[in-house]
């Protein structure tokens, strides 16, 4: 958080003022500026806005968790030697930001500092002394008991109604010193949890500053992802799959194609059954939609819904509810696990006999977030993959047991083993005079297990290519340990976010697909897949593109040992930047699947006589 800040006054605030864009503080408001928040406080805020009083003698008020508030020290007019305080919560239906009228570029002002200039309103008789901003975040953790036998829906429900009331684990605060000391003794906030700034609390807000409209020629051109050429809209999923596996790849290729995949299922009179996990998804979501639809036209739909998944437990339960009402069978999982498998298996009846299609994902059914994050996106109707997904489904669902797989593999029960036996027979391989390598993707990698696997492959002569965006606790590059190991976050425009396995295997390579990062939560504290790409085309295209993470030369980050990123350089070299890249190979092989389409298409002229 320090960080952020740091940028934002260093460097954000002076390329801001460099596009004509800036904050003005209270007391260089033009008079005409003046006037309008003037107005904007009176005749539209005052009434939103409630002062506490905050007694010595009397329990305190529950403050909201990542609102705003202003804290305010004041003294009666009568009695001037008696300090007081209150807070006052800024609405978060009103905007942070009020852009004002001005001849001198685009200016605003935030919404603390109108209610500064006019807050005396609220405290007639007093004297304001002193007034700062703050913020307190709770834990989010909640204790529910999953063995209950009462509704689990219920169970998190109420669970989540007193959250409200967690522990704080954070105050950001601006205001003086004695402030500071006085809101973290009363809200009972240690001082390594108190962020104190200067500048602005909650930086989030910023963020709102995009998507004004008269920016947008400082935006970059928003990526539209391309349709699929064999999986368009109106396409025939069942021809298709039933010739071969298909790869998508978000945010290059459209997340429409899953939804068109569904809704074709739910519209199909000859689909049977839905069966499908749902950990995360958007808001007006259209694949609850087609599920609903496939449970209203009296197909079977089963439905897991990780009622866990964190911040979007109300979400979920919601979309639970709305499920049942359909006439879904909605499932929670097993309890002490979180589901964060990505799976989806569509059962059909053919002339040739009951089929299944099976979707396997590294990212959420998510329209929204999948415009955002890299995930991979695979359709089959292979019959190995079938079996297992079945079997899968059956774990979540009852008493089956983990047992049996063929191709994918399971977390918690055998996720970790298989890793480790993978780096395992790279270790072999190199003692054998067959040099090893392994390549992976993630967003993380903690687990200690799995590290120390990977310090003895590189003592071994396994070279190593770890791509990870977020948290990396193995240390590359150091001699003896793991000089053998290499380790880049690229940190572009979409957030990476699949993961991705490549094993060399003495020449008879491996690819794998999962939803998990190599953590302990995921190895064994969440129902994960991890499941092979057999197709040698498929096989060929990501293993490419996997190895191409590492020549990026705009926006990868290398770890060093010590612990510290340094960017990538271009100098003498050409520049590479790999989203940069996938998105012109995406646009090239759309714009070809439209002229081929366009071909088939063109209307034979008539012949003249």
């Amino acid at each position: 958080m320090e960080e952020q800040h740091r940028l934002w006054s260093d460097v954000l605030i002076a390329e801001l003022q460099s596009c004509n864009i800036r904050r003005v503080r209270s007391e260089s408001l033009t008079h005409k500026q003046h006037e309008m928040v003037k107005n904007l406080f009176y005749k539209e805020w005052l009434s939103l806005l409630t002062p506490i009083a905050l007694h010595a003698n009397k329990p305190l008020p529950t403050l909201l968790n990542l609102n705003l508030y202003m804290l305010v020290e004041l003294v009666k007019l009568t009695v001037p030697s008696e300090k007081h305080y209150a807070v006052v919560a800024i609405p978060g239906n009103l905007p942070r930001i009020i852009w004002l009228p001005s001849e001198a570029g685009s200016e605003f002002i935030l919404i603390e500092d109108v209610m500064a200039m006019f807050i005396k309103e609220l405290f007639r008789g007093y004297e304001i002394t002193e007034h700062g901003l703050m913020r307190l975040t709770r834990t989010a953790e909640m204790t529910v008991d999953e063995e209950n036998d009462e509704d689990f829906a219920d169970v998190m429900t109420d669970a989540l109604r007193s959250r409200y009331k967690n522990q704080p684990v954070r105050l950001e605060i601006s205001a003086k010193p004695h402030c500071v000391e006085y809101a973290a003794a009363n809200f009972k906030v240690k001082p390594h949890m108190i962020f104190k700034t200067s500048e602005w609390v909650d930086l989030k807000s910023v963020a709102a500053m995009a998507f004004q409209p008269q920016f947008s020629h400082l935006a970059r051109p928003a990526w539209k992802p391309k349709q699929h050429p064999e999986l368009g809209e109106g396409a025939d999923f069942w021809d298709a799959l039933k010739e071969r596996d298909i790869m998508l790849h978000y945010p290059y290729e459209s997340f429409d194609t899953f939804n068109h995949f569904l809704a074709a299922a739910a519209d199909d009179p000859n689909v049977l059954a839905i069966k499908q996990t749902l950990y995360r998804t958007a808001k007006n979501s259209l694949v609850v939609k087609s599920l609903k639809k496939a449970a209203l036209s009296g197909k079977q739909v089963t439905v897991l819904v990780e009622l866990k998944a964190r911040f979007d437990e109300e979400a979920n339960i919601e979309w639970a509810h709305q499920l049942e009402n359909a006439g879904a069978t909605v499932l929670y999982g097993i309890a002490g696990l979180k589901t964060h498998a990505k799976a989806c298996m569509v059962i059909r009846r053919e002339t040739e006999g009951v089929r299944r299609y099976v979707h396997l994902g590294t990212g959420n059914y998510n329209e929204k977030t999948a415009v955002l994050y890299t995930d991979h996106s695979f359709f089959t109707s292979n019959e190995t993959i079938a079996n297992d997904v079945t079997a899968f489904f059956n774990v979540i669902s009852g008493y089956s047991d983990p047992v049996g797989f063929s191709a994918i593999e399971m977390a918690p029960y055998r996720l970790r083993k298989t890793i480790q036996r993978m780096i395992e027979r790279e270790i072999m391989a190199g003692q054998n005079n067959q040099p090893g390598l392994i390549i992976a993707k993630m967003n993380s990698l903690v687990d200690q297990a799995v590290i120390q696997d990977l310090y003895r492959a590189s003592q071994a002569g396994v070279q190593i290519l770890l791509n990870i965006r977020g948290v990396c606790c193995l240390k590359p590059g150091i001699p003896g340990l793991s000089e053998n190991i290499r380790v880049v976050s690229v940190v572009d425009m979409f957030l990476e976010h699949s993961r991705m396995f490549y094993f060399q295997n003495a020449g008879d390579e491996e690819l794998y697909l999962s939803s998990a990062d190599w953590m302990p939560r995921n190895f064994d504290r969440r129902i994960e897949i991890i499941f092979p790409v057999k197709d040698p085309v498929l096989k060929k295209k990501l293993t490419e593109v996997l190895k191409l993470y590492f020549k990026d030369n705009a926006n990868a980050w290398s770890l060093s040992g010590t612990g510290e990123y340094t960017r990538a350089v271009t100098e003498n070299k050409k520049r590479f930047r790999i989203q940069e890249y996938l998105c012109v190979k995406a646009e090239e092989a759309f714009v070809k699947s439209q002229e081929a389409f366009n071909r088939e298409l063109k209307p034979q002229r008539p012949v003249k006589s």
